[in-house]
């Protein structure tokens, strides 16, 4: 396994991908901060802090879009044949795929963390303290998302349409959805993605549910797509 991991960290190395995915989430996270300080100013409450800090789980979607070009970027090359030949339970690769995933989406919500601390307590003087749980629930999601990518990937076996498909769900199906499920949309992806980095313990709107219940819900979407994947892949021919 840990021959599969430095192998996929390698192929990482070697590709633009990683550098392109991590600029754009930087230049979201830098713009995002600096014209809600140069808007609103000083921070005058807690809820203020925790706002302010939500900005970082940009990192959340970029993570989500790395997991899938982990998985999916190898499909789409003609790569993933001579993977499966050097490691042909297909099993394993996933599964040193997944650890990849989750360590990338936990360094993509490290670094939007630090760039929305960098950039805001200067200008606005947050308080880590009150954004505490908001941070941890940033890097929850963004491991999920990471791990839950991989799974998409491997099920469209193609990055670009898992991309697409997965941007399109988050931006427009769930509030498509929203409208007929009321509350019962705060249970949805989206939503319960959103919930883990509400930094809210209970529930915070009739939209999500709470924080904690919002990071379980992320970890159990990630192992059901990564086994939705996995098993898809195993029958699949490359």
């Amino acid at each position: 396994m840990n021959r599969l991991v430095r192998a996929e960290l390698m192929k990482l190395r070697t590709v633009r991908s990683l550098l392109w995915v991590t600029l754009g989430m930087v230049a979201l996270v830098c713009i995002s901060v600096i014209s809600v300080v140069a808007s609103s100013g000083v921070i005058e409450n807690a809820g203020d802090d925790r706002s302010v800090a939500r900005i970082a789980s940009i990192a959340v979607v970029f993570s989500l879009i790395l997991g899938i070009i982990v998985m999916g970027a190898e499909g789409t090359h003609g790569t993933i044949t001579q993977t499966f030949l050097v490691a042909p339970v297909r099993e394993r690769v996933v599964a040193a795929k997944a650890v990849v995933g989750v360590a990338l989406g936990v360094a993509l919500g490290v670094f939007a963390e630090a760039l929305t601390l960098l950039v805001a307590v200067p200008g606005a003087s947050l308080s880590v303290h009150n954004a505490r749980y908001v941070l941890v629930g940033v890097l929850i999601a963004c491991a999920a998302a990471g791990a839950l990518g991989v799974g998409f990937g491997a099920l469209y076996h193609r990055q670009g349409p898992a991309i697409v498909v997965a941007l399109l769900w988050l931006l427009i199906a769930e509030s498509v959805l929203a409208i007929g499920l009321h509350d019962k949309v705060r249970y949805l992806p989206g939503h319960v993605f959103a919930a883990t980095v509400a930094g809210t313990r209970g529930s915070s709107s009739s939209d999500l549910v709470g924080a904690w219940s919002g990071a379980a819900g992320a970890a159990l979407y990630a192992v059901g797509f990564l086994a939705a994947g996995t098993a898809l892949l195993s029958r699949r021919d490359v």
